[in-house]
């Protein structure tokens, strides 16, 4: 065993504008002490930390590494870091270390550093715990506050019906136009398609059973019971609902919201109630619209594929739309699929965060919430119609 400091630089005249680290050995121990002046500015640093390098060669059968210092001992945060570095290093070696003979400012900056770190790392840890807890907490808003907004917008249409609403109608107009009109392109392609798959499908089971006129009854039959509706109303919870929801999160985020209330206008009658009220009125006609291309869709397959005539398609769809019902039967799903969708929308943007983050988390919210209301309330009215004998 060497009981001697060994000195990292090779300087014994007392200088102190150096930073000097010595160690020396003793039954599974090392003694470190540290002095000079340990600054950002100092030259010698890199240095001190090749020996530090070649300490910790020296020391791996060392458990016990104590730290202290001497009265010559000057500093700023480059000894605290590095300090850190060494703590840091010991504990991945499982290493004990003793810097309570340190002076109290570095004791202290070190000890905090540590409870940041342990704090982290706890965090880390428990983090699934604590967003359970946060959730358990939150369930009574999960319920209370839609229901509130529901009855907020209840209130504002019987204002708006009794002629005391705040709404503009202009907002209704724009609303409906940008819901309506502006969502013609994407429905005519989504139809169409899912008008030709449905033939191209069809024809070759039918084909089997050498019934393949009968693709008109199927695609006519799904477009107007099920798939016309169901298709607009997620184009229109992917496109319109998150439209919904990033408006009305940018207004929050801007505090334009808060400026309504303070001149007492209700957000809802003045925001939720048009864009709602247009998205309830236009989703209907879009499915009606839907329809009609997805049937021409099947109209494509029938005609180049399997030779029919376009008469003779029309005629075998008109047979099989005997009755009005197979058409107001989708018609109704997509009043309450507008409803669903602008109420998701708005709700959502109007409890959304005041931040970029949880505005981005309102939007996608909105369309995951909507689809899912979507496919519920379709199988629901499915339920119903069933039981009442209505297909």
């Amino acid at each position: 065993m060497n009981n001697e400091f060994k000195h990292s630089q090779g300087h014994d005249n007392g200088e102190l504008n150096i930073p000097k680290l010595e160690w020396k050995h003793d039954r599974g121990a090392v003694f470190i002490n540290i002095s000079g002046a340990w600054l950002i500015s100092c030259n010698e640093r890199p240095r001190v930390l090749r020996r530090w390098d070649s300490l910790l060669k020296q020391g791996t059968d060392a458990t016990v590494f104590n730290i202290s210092f001497d009265d010559s001992l000057v500093w700023d945060t480059s000894l605290v870091v590095f300090l850190r570095g060494a703590l840091q290093e010991f504990e991945k070696q499982r290493k004990e270390v003793n810097f309570e003979q340190l002076p109290h400012g570095i004791n202290k900056l070190l000890k905090l550093s540590k409870i940041g770190k342990v704090a982290k790392e706890k965090s880390e840890i428990e983090d699934l715990t604590e967003d359970i807890e946060k959730f358990a907490n939150d369930l009574p808003n999960y319920f209370v506050r839609p229901v509130t907004f529901i009855g907020a917008v209840l209130i504002s249409f019987t204002e708006l019906v009794s002629g005391k609403s705040e709404m503009r109608w202009n907002d209704f107009i724009d609303s409906a136009r940008k819901c309506g009109a502006s969502a013609l392109p994407i429905v005519t392609l989504i139809s169409f398609l899912t008008g030709l798959t449905m033939a191209f499908v069809g024809s070759v089971q039918l084909e089997k059973f050498n019934a393949k006129i009968y693709v008109a009854d199927l695609v006519s039959l799904a477009m107007v019971r099920e798939m016309g509706a169901l298709m607009v109303g997620i184009i229109m919870a992917g496109r319109t609902g998150a439209s919904f929801a990033a408006e009305l999160g940018n207004m929050k985020l801007n505090e334009e919201i808060d400026s309504l209330r303070t001149f007492g206008v209700s957000p809802i009658s003045f925001l939720v109630l048009p864009r709602t009220l247009a998205l309830f009125i236009m989703t209907p006609l879009l499915t009606l619209y839907a329809d009609i291309v997805g049937i021409l869709g099947g109209l494509a397959v029938a005609t180049s594929v399997m030779d029919f005539s376009a008469i003779h398609y029309f005629e075998q769809t008109q047979s099989a739309l005997t009755h009005m019902w197979e058409i107001y039967s989708g018609v109704m799903k997509s009043l309450f699929f507008g409803l669903i969708i602008g109420l998701v929308g708005c709700y959502k943007g109007m409890n959304s965060g005041r931040d970029s983050a949880s505005l981005g988390k309102a939007v996608t919210s909105a369309v995951v919430v909507s689809i899912t209301f979507i496919i519920v309330t379709d199988a629901i009215f499915e339920t119903i119609y069933s039981y009442l004998e209505l297909r």
